[in-house]
């Protein structure tokens, strides 16, 4: 996976990025030493995902899916579709806080 210039990490020299929010905010971090890199948009980070090919992903890797609508973030797991974060309510029966996991809690698989 190729991604710009403008999102090779300056610490190991990597091009592997993911997404991940932050608050209000979504940091691109290098996907080999979790360094931060920059502040995106929602339209970049849907940018940077639309780059990342589920074929291209073994089976041992699986997307951080993020949507955005009405002011709420949600992320799921693109293989198992468990829900990983929820920014507007309460932490609910199945809802994992786990915007920082490296790995998904129902399937195992590493996030990205």
């Amino acid at each position: 996976m190729r991604i710009p210039k403008n999102y090779q990490c300056s610490q190991c020299g990597c091009e592997n990025v993911y997404v991940k929010p932050n608050g209000k905010r979504y940091g691109v971090y290098c996907s080999d030493c979790n360094a931060w890199i920059c502040w995106a948009t929602y339209k970049k980070m849907i940018n940077i995902y639309k780059q990342i090919k589920e074929e291209e992903l073994n089976d041992e890797v699986s997307i951080r899916r993020i949507f955005k609508r009405n002011g709420v973030t949600r992320m799921n797991c693109s293989k198992c579709d468990c829900l990983l974060y929820n920014s507007c309510s309460p932490k609910i029966t199945g809802q994992f806080d786990l915007v920082n996991a490296n790995y998904c809690p129902n399937c195992g698989r590493k996030l990205i």
